[in-house]
C-alpha cells in the first residue's frame, strides 16, 4: 500500500511507520520537519505544515502530478472539527480511505457498561480536548455522507486510549516526559486520584501500530470507528509502584544503592484535585478518574493479527531505560511539578 501519516514521528505514530514499513508499505510524512524519524531512508517527506492550507495544497498537488493516489491517509494531528475537516478534504480526490485518529475520552465517564465498546455512550463536559474530538467526529461522518463529485474517501475513526512509547512514562498528570520519574527518584510525594484503585487501560505504542496499520487499506474497516486498546489495565497505585520499581532495578544495575526506591502515593480526592487546579481536575473527571476497560471485539474481527504483547511491566523499564541513557532525555515540566506540590500542600492543609 501506499499510506501517509500526518505528523509520522510521534508517542503513536513513529511505531505506526515502523510497522507499516515492516509489512513493505510505501510511507509518506507529511509535517514540517526534515526528518523522518526513521533512519532507514525509507520514508518519503512531504514537507509541509498542515495548518498552512496553501503550503499543505501545494504539497498534495506535487503528489498528485507525481501520479500518486494513496490507499490510506491518516491523521495524527487534527484536534478540532476546523482541522479535520481541512485535512479531509485536502486529501479528497488523492486517497481511498482517510483515518482520523479520535480518543476514547469521547466515551462519557463513569463508563454506563463494565466493558467499554464503541457503541458505549458519549459526550465529556469535563475536557474540552474530548469536546472537540467527538465534534470532529461527528463533522467528519456528515461530511463523508456527502460525497461531492465521488472524490470523497472512505472514514475510518479510531480511538485510542492511553498509548505510551518508549519516551513516554505514563501518569494522570503527564506522560510525555521525565517529570514523574523525576519526583520519585527525588523522594517526593506523588499525587494519585481517588483511592488509586481504578483500572486504567494502557496501551504500547508497538501494540497499537498492529491494529492501526491493519486498519489502513482494510476495506471492511470502511464507515466503521474502531477502538485499539491493549488488555491490561493496572490500577493507578500499580502504576506508581512499578515505575518506581524499575527506576530502582535500573539504577542497581549501574551501581546506584538508592534502590529499591518506594513511591509515596497521597490519595486525594479527584473534587479536591480540581478544586485547586482546574486543568487537571478536567483530565481526570473527564478521562482518568474512572476505570476504563474497553472491549475490542471489533478490531479483532477486523484485524485477526491484533494481540497486544508488550506488557506494562516491560514496556515501563524500555521508558526507564531509554530515559536514562541520555541525561539530556530527562527532562521535566516544573510547572507540572509545581502544580503537583500545591495539591498537596492545600490538601495537607
Amino acid at each position: 500500500m501506499k499510506v501517509l501519516f500526518i505528523g509520522g514521528t510521534g508517542n503513536l505514530s513513529a511505531d505506526c511507520t515502523a510497522r507499516a514499513l515492516g509489512q513493505g508499505h510505501e510511507v509518506f510524512h507529511l509535517n514540517r520537519g526534515s526528518s523522518s524519524g526513521d533512519s532507514s531512508g525509507r520514508v518519503k517527506a512531504v514537507n509541509a505544515d498542515i495548518r498552512n492550507h496553501d503550503a499543505a495544497k501545494r504539497a498534495v498537488d506535487g503528489l498528485v502530478a507525481g501520479g500518486i493516489v494513496l490507499d490510506a491517509v491518516v491523521d495524527f494531528i487534527a484536534f478540532t472539527p476546523e482541522e479535520a475537516l481541512a485535512d479531509f478534504g485536502l486529501f479528497s480526490g488523492i486517497c481511498r480511505q482517510f483515518v482520523f485518529l479520535s480518543s476514547a475520552s469521547v466515551y462519557t465517564k463513569p463508563a454506563s457498561t463494565e466493558r467499554i465498546t464503541e457503541n458505549s455512550t458519549v459526550g465529556n463536559p469535563h475536557w474540552r480536548y474530548a469536546a472537540d474530538k467527538l465534534a470532529s467526529e461527528e463533522a467528519l461522518r456528515a461530511r463523508a455522507s456527502r460525497p461531492e463529485g465521488g472524490a470523497c474517501p472512505a472514514l475510518t475513526i479510531v480511538r485510542p486510549s492511553h498509548t505510551y512509547s518508549q519516551k513516554w512514562i505514563p501518569s494522570p498528570f503527564i506522560s510525555g516526559d521525565f517529570t514523574i520519574a523525576a519526583r520519585i527518584l527525588a523522594g517526593k510525594p506523588l499525587v494519585v486520584p481517588g483511592d488509586g484503585a481504578m483500572r486504567w487501560t494502557l496501551t504500547h505504542s508497538r501494540d497499537f501500530a498492529v491494529g492501526l496499520v491493519g486498519l489502513c487499506g482494510n476495506t471492511r474497516a470502511y464507515g466503521k470507528t474502531v477502538q485499539i486498546m491493549s488488555d491490561e489495565a493496572p490500577s493507578w497505585n500499580e502504576i506508581h509502584l512499578e515505575l518506581a520499581q524499575a527506576l530502582g532495578e535500573a539504577l542497581m544495575s549501574h551501581g546506584d544503592r538508592r534502590s529499591p526506591l518506594r513511591a509515596e502515593l497521597v490519595h486525594i480526592p479527584i473534587e479536591f484535585i480540581a478544586g485547586v487546579d482546574p486543568e487537571s481536575g478536567a483530565k481526570l473527571l473527564g478521562d482518568k478518574g474512572y476505570t476504563s476497560i474497553f472491549d475490542c471485539s471489533l478490531l479483532r474481527s477486523l484485524v485477526p493479527e491484533f494481540s497486544p504483547e508488550v506488557s506494562f511491566a516491560r514496556g515501563i523499564r524500555e521508558s526507564v531505560a531509554w530515559f536514562l541513557a541520555e541525561p539530556a532525555r530527562q527532562k521535566t515540566k516544573p510547572a507540572v511539578d509545581a502544580t503537583m506540590d500545591r495539591i498537596l500542600a492545600e490538601w495537607k492543609k
